[in-house]
């Protein structure tokens, strides 16, 4: 039920298509779900164990990075059916976008964790979790500031594969997520 007492309709509906106040409601919503969203892969980030790869098995860094792909991929397949539901499917995709970009950054940050704890040596100083995201971050946005370089063939691998796949990110993400909005707002009769 609406504030004016009219039930709310399944029907999807364009954002352009929506009052003021209504566009506020909805992006206001979407920046709480965002922002819960956001807390909440942070929360888990910065609690799961980091552990080392036994022995410095490279075999386990490649069964981790598998880990991430596939994680990342049911997340996406999650987004997906979610904007294609909503109510407003735009919005549901831009936020989309954000919590994808920040899932991929946080799985990457916990796989150099694991490398950095497997040996220290792995990178040009000793990384925490802050300074993984840290790095995982000036990575994915091309600044790379040199504070913290890749010192192992391991990190370089596991950068590389970051760096190639934080290039297509975006553009994937937006190409998918906005592909579902309009299916969704296909849902109109």
């Amino acid at each position: 039920m609406t504030a004016s007492g009219q039930r709310r309709t399944s029907q999807p509906t364009p954002f352009q298509d929506l009052d003021q106040r209504r566009r506020r409601e909805v992006v206001l919503l979407a920046a709480v779900r965002g922002a819960a969203t956001i807390t909440a892969i942070l929360g888990v980030y910065f609690l799961v164990p980091v552990t080392g790869f036994s022995n410095g098995m490279p075999i386990a860094a490649w069964v981790r990075l598998i880990a991430i792909v596939l994680i990342f991929g049911v997340a996406m397949v999650l987004q997906v059916q979610l904007i294609i539901t909503a109510h407003v499917p735009q919005v549901r995709a831009a936020e989309a976008v954000v919590v994808s970009v920040v899932l991929f950054l946080c799985l990457f940050s916990l796989l150099y964790a694991s490398i950095a704890v497997t040996d220290p040596a792995s990178f040009s100083e000793e990384l925490d979790r802050v300074d993984a995201l840290y790095f995982t971050t000036a990575t994915f946005a091309t600044v790379g500031f040199g504070d913290v370089v890749p010192a192992s063939s391991l990190a370089r691998v596991a950068v590389t594969i970051q760096m190639i796949g934080g290039l297509g990110l975006l553009v994937m993400i937006a190409k998918v997520v906005f592909y579902a909005a309009r299916q969704g707002l296909s849902r109109r009769p």
